[in-house]
Order: structure tokens, then C-alpha cells, then sequence
């Protein structure tokens, strides 16, 4: 199973490029263009433009960031575009591709990462999912063995048999329902919203899918999903 099948977020079609390389910025566009027709790309060149833009009310729907920015420290930009605008995914862009850096940047609220040095076919494969609602992040990330699911039942689980059903992990109904946000990258204030149910319930849920996981925190709860080829229902 390729990693970025869990769901994330829905079909994006107006992106904001943040990305200095002009010759990268055309290369995206044109690969975006070619995978989504009716798709709409706007380019900032700078942190510091990409939050002009974005704190005026115009609808983007996926941002991606390339970590060499000349203005800003990579990390930084991703956290402040986060805290910007919570609600729209972050997909960095980085030649950095070690395991570490990945791993940081889901850490800090990414949803997704795609390498600059993959093939133009990966990379066109990794776009197309993102331009479909779904997460992308390199197989190394997903596959590496220095961590795995805590959770006895989830082990046997993947020794066996991916399951397609997160209720064979022994979560509730309402608990999938957090799960399916969680993928899509919704912090806990809008589950609540979503869900319509008070912040200390999906707290307690949210807890229970981390532990049925196996997980210490959201980025293992994606990966773990991943692993063990999670299907839920979409809106």
C-alpha cells in the first residue's frame, strides 16, 4: 500500500506556491495544470508574501512550502503559516528528503511532504494525490522500523492481514468519526465543530484512537492508519 493513501483533506483546487526557484514554481504549475485542469496557482517568492496573500480573504485550498525560503527559517514558515490559516494543509516541498526532517515537519503540522529530488513521475504521482484530498509522504517514512505500533492487537493485525475496518481495533462509531478528521488534519477545536460535541469528549476520543493505534500523537496515528490500510467513510 502507497503511504499517502490516508485522507486528509478535500479535492484541493486553488494552491498557493511558496517557493523562490522559479524554474521548480513553473515546473509545479504546469504539473498541477496538467493533473487538475480547472486547478488555480498563485506563487509568493517569500514568507513574508505568502502571508500578505494569505491574510487576505482569498480561498486556498492546499498550500505548499518549500523549506529554503530566503526570508525565514523553513520550520519557522511552516508554523506560522499554520497558526495563519489553521484550516488549509501545508504540503512542504524540500531537497531535504532524510528521514528526520520529514518527520519534524509532520511534527509541526504538515500534511504531507514531497522530496525535490524524487523522479518526475513520483513527483507527479505525489501532486495528484494531494490535488485529490489525500496525504502524501515518501514509503521510507511509513516503512522504517524505528517505530511501530504499540498496541498488541494492532501488531497482530499487521502481521496478518491489513484491516480495512478501524472498528476491528475496537473503536466506537464516534471514535472513526475522529479518526477520519484526524487524517484530514483537523485540530480539536473544529472536530468539536464538525462533531458538535464539547472539547473534553473528543479530547477523551481522540485519546482512545491514539491508544487503539498504538500512537504517541498524530503524526503516528497518520502513519499507523497508513500502515494498516485504514478505509472511513468520506463526507
Amino acid at each position: 500500500m502507497h503511504p499517502s493513501s490516508s485522507l486528509v483533506h478535500r479535492p484541493a483546487k486553488r494552491f498557493l506556491l511558496v517557493d523562490d526557484h522559479p524554474i521548480m514554481s513553473d515546473a509545479l504549475r504546469y504539473t498541477l495544470e496538467s493533473i487538475a485542469p480547472d486547478s488555480q496557482v498563485e506563487f509568493a517568492a517569500s514568507y513574508g508574501e505568502a502571508r500578505r496573500l494569505l491574510a487576505e480573504p482569498n480561498r486556498i485550498d492546499c498550500i505548499l512550502l518549500d523549506l529554503g525560503l530566503p526570508d525565514s527559517d523553513g520550520y519557522d514558515a511552516l508554523q506560522g503559516l499554520r497558526l495563519l490559516r489553521p484550516d488549509t494543509p501545508v504540503v512542504v516541498l524540500s531537497a531535504d528528503g532524510e528521514r528526520d526532517t520529514i518527520m519534524r515537519c509532520l511534527n509541526l503540522g504538515a500534511q504531507g511532504f514531497i522530496p525535490k529530488t524524487v523522479h518526475h513521475d513520483v513527483l507527479r504521482y505525489a501532486l495528484q494525490m494531494i490535488a485529490a484530498g489525500h496525504m502524501y509522504v515518501p514509503k521510507e517514512v511509513v516503512t522504517h522500523n524505528s517505530w511501530a505500533p504499540a498496541n498488541s492487537m494492532v501488531r497482530t493485525t499487521q502481521a496478518k492481514a491489513p484491516s480495512r475496518d478501524p472498528r476491528s481495533l475496537g473503536l466506537t462509531g464516534r471514535q472513526c468519526d475522529v479518526l477520519r478528521l484526524i487524517l484530514r488534519g483537523l485540530p480539536n477545536k473544529l472536530i468539536c465543530r464538525e462533531l458538535a460535541l464539547a472539547e473534553g469528549t473528543v479530547k477523551i476520543h481522540v485519546s482512545a484512537v491514539l491508544r487503539a493505534l498504538g500512537a504517541r500523537n498524530r503524526t503516528q496515528a497518520v502513519i499507523a492508519a497508513n500502515q494498516l490500510g485504514l478505509r472511513l467513510a468520506t463526507e
